[in-house]
């Protein structure tokens, strides 16, 4: 199952900052239900097993470094309850995801369920 995300807001981050927990509650919420419409729409030719690996292609922005591997898997957490939450399983059978960047720059998160951890 293919499922492309947009670029996690800049609050999901590890470093993200913000005066307001509701801010970033809110946003947590979205990057969800984001990712449960995706995967719930992708889930028909999807069979879990008990580890289901995840690999995430990153499109980074357009302008800007390139984030830490660590730091992309942080921002994907919201992503990742909300495939879960759509798959009816917990996420703790998802293997750690693996991070791989792509040469292009469109700003968006491709993520791969199933496959390696599979």
């Amino acid at each position: 199952m293919i499922l492309r995300l947009p670029y996690p807001d800049k609050l999901l981050w590890p470093n993200g900052r913000t005066r307001s927990p509701h801010a970033k509650a809110r946003k947590v919420k979205s990057h969800k239900q984001m990712a449960w419409g995706s995967a719930l729409a992708a889930r028909a030719d999807f069979t879990p097993s008990e580890t289901i690996g995840l690999h995430i292609i990153v499109h980074a922005k357009r302008t800007g470094p390139l984030p830490d591997k660590d730091n992309v898997v942080a921002a994907c957490k919201s992503y990742q309850d909300g495939i879960a939450q759509a798959l009816g399983i917990d996420d703790k059978h998802f293997a750690t995801p693996t991070v791989e960047f792509a040469s292009t720059r469109t700003g968006e998160f491709v993520i791969r369920v199933g496959g390696a951890g599979q």
